[in-house]
């Protein structure tokens, strides 16, 4: 039982599971249960689902950036140590949640863009933690985010949380704030200085609700897959909570900084819920590090049973966007 645990945590795993993942998703793109993710503009320019026609190149551009976040995390949690343990279950779980929703994991849009680009944010936030000099850094992240949300209005709401973060590390001062407001501002100052936009161009824009071309049984699988991973997600953040208070100030940062993205992602896909597919990865990606690390720090009695069912229940998922 124990061997079958360390090897649920191992990087061999990982790549098994998404070896799995991606012909799972292939079959069901190829079953025609890959509904395109429809939408007209991010807040200036077209949304990352219209860059490309839906088809095969779409869905290898998804798979790559799947399996480029799973190694990030792996790389962030091995520079930064803010797990405790040297676990790739957070990809491994990742990886299984995403896949659970063909229409998520099957093409390239806004959300799968999310998880690349947060995962850089974070990996520079941490970078930052207690440095009152690293305002390049800081205007590098509201930059980014700033940029991206021109094409994606979504990340436009990790602008706050991004604040916060900058109080948990730390590095809250006037300098950082400035750099935060010339980062926001910066993107679209040169983008207009070079005539490649008009600020009449900048609005909110008018998404097509992701539930426009789901049938009522695709809808159930949805909110199912979504509120069991919020469900899951939740509660290992709560079990979670005294443990890391006991870690020392700069480990209950960066925990509080991924608890702070689980939070905010989950009020997020509440309160905007017509664009709920663009927040489903990071969902995904957050509540797989609570659950990941919940089992990394505690290791409790049958917690590959635990594992396993919970693998099971989205492998669940995924089929029954064959049966409904």
């Amino acid at each position: 039982m124990d061997r079958l645990n360390r090897y649920l945590h191992s990087r061999n795993c990982t790549t098994l599971i998404f070896i799995i993942a991606a012909v799972m998703t292939y079959a069901a793109f190829r079953s025609g249960h890959v509904d395109e993710i429809t939408g007209s503009r991010g807040t200036v320019f077209p949304s990352p689902n219209r860059w490309l026609p839906q088809g095969e190149l779409s869905l290898v551009i998804s798979l790559v950036l799947t399996a480029l976040t799973a190694i990030s995390f792996i790389g962030l949690n091995k520079v930064f140590n803010f797990m405790r343990a040297p676990s790739a279950l957070t990809s491994s779980l990742y990886i299984v949640m995403l896949t659970s929703l063909p229409v998520a994991a099957g093409q390239f849009y806004g959300g799968s863009l999310m998880c690349v680009v947060m995962l850089g944010i974070t990996a520079t936030m941490f970078s930052c933690y207690g440095d009152m000099s690293a305002t390049r850094r800081v205007f590098l992240i509201f930059f980014i985010l700033s940029l991206a949300s021109l094409v994606q209005y979504a990340f436009m709401f990790y602008i706050p949380v991004a604040i916060l973060g900058l109080a948990q590390m730390r590095i809250l001062n006037f300098r950082s704030v400035l750099a935060t407001v010339i980062g926001i501002i910066c993107p679209v100052w040169i983008l207009y200085g070079f005539g490649v936009m008009e600020l009449s161009d900048i609005g909110w824009p008018q998404f097509e609700s992701v539930f426009s071309r789901l049938s009522v049984p695709d809808m159930i699988t949805v909110f199912a897959a979504v509120g069991i991973t919020m469900i899951l997600g939740f509660a290992a953040m709560c079990a979670n909570l005294m443990k890391i208070l006991s870690y020392n100030a700069k480990f209950r940062a960066y925990n509080g900084f991924l608890t702070l993205l689980l939070i905010s992602t989950m009020i997020f896909m509440i309160v905007d819920y017509g664009n709920l597919s663009v927040y489903f990865p990071m969902l995904c990606l957050t509540a797989a590090y609570q659950v990941a690390h919940y089992y990394s720090i505690r290791r409790p009695r049958g917690a590959v049973w635990v594992l396993i069912g919970i693998i099971a229940v989205y492998v669940a998922l995924y089929s029954a966007c064959y049966y409904v």
